[in-house]
């Protein structure tokens, strides 16, 4: 998360201390089964109906960037 703000002038210095923790719930909300995960993943242009491999590699980046 703190590399891929870098070049959009990088987190603000509150957040970086919590980027883990951001990076986690901002994952779980895109895959949560919820409307807001609906939502969410609506507005990216995602969608995961199902276990299709887009879905399998999109959960893969994620849980690459949220665990330490």
């Amino acid at each position: 998360m703190v590399d891929a703000a870098a070049p959009h002038g990088g987190l603000p210095d509150g957040l970086k201390d919590h980027a883990p923790e951001v990076a986690g719930a901002l994952s779980a909300a895109i895959r949560a089964n919820s409307k807001g995960g609906a939502e969410l993943r609506a507005a990216l242009g995602v969608e995961l109906t199902g276990p299709t491999r887009m879905g399998k590699n999109l959960k893969a980046a994620m849980d690459a960037y949220t665990k330490p």
